[in-house]
């Protein structure tokens, strides 16, 4: 069985970026490392095609999943495509042998995987800005319930890491 960690990085008032073409430089030192440690435990990467196309260079050296409802481009070695209305994501990555998937969005993505039951943890980074408008990092009416598993001050400007897992 797959395991599903969704790894986000959001303001204090709620949102992953101002838009879906900001890109995710906004966030500690700290949070980069750790998002690079959780990358390399991972056998694929589930992402957006927004979020693919923003972060292309570091993603093409990963295995990564796209979902997208457009036109689905051929698929490369590290590179597979996926239209959720018309191939199952479940049977992708079973027919990969994925075991660890990691997340990183866009809020489609992450409200996807919440209403699929595709979220197991959630390791939530809460920086110390804000940025008024912008995107919710899940815009969906599921109702899903988390335990606190640890916490962590990642530095000075108090910026924090939380480890969340399903209930």
């Amino acid at each position: 069985m797959s395991k599903y960690i969704a790894v986000v990085a959001t303001t204090i008032d709620g949102k992953i970026a101002k838009n879906s073409y900001h890109f995710s430089n906004w966030t500690c030192k700290e949070d980069k490392i750790f998002l690079h440690t959780i990358l390399d435990t991972c056998e694929a990467v589930l992402v957006g095609n927004s979020t693919y196309k923003m972060a292309v260079k570091p993603l093409s050296k990963r295995n990564c999943i796209v979902l997208t409802r457009s036109l689905k481009p051929e698929n490369q070695p590290l590179l597979t495509y996926c239209n959720p209305a018309i191939e199952s994501l479940k049977d992708i990555i079973k027919k990969n042998k994925y075991k660890k998937i990691c997340i990183l969005g866009g809020t489609q993505i992450y409200s996807y995987c919440l209403e699929h039951n595709l979220i197991d943890e959630l390791y939530l980074t809460i920086e110390p800005l804000t940025f008024g408008p912008g995107l919710p990092l899940f815009e969906t009416k599921k109702i899903s319930q988390w335990r606190l598993k640890s916490s962590k001050q990642l530095n000075k400007r108090g910026s924090i890491l939380l480890h969340y897992v399903k209930i």
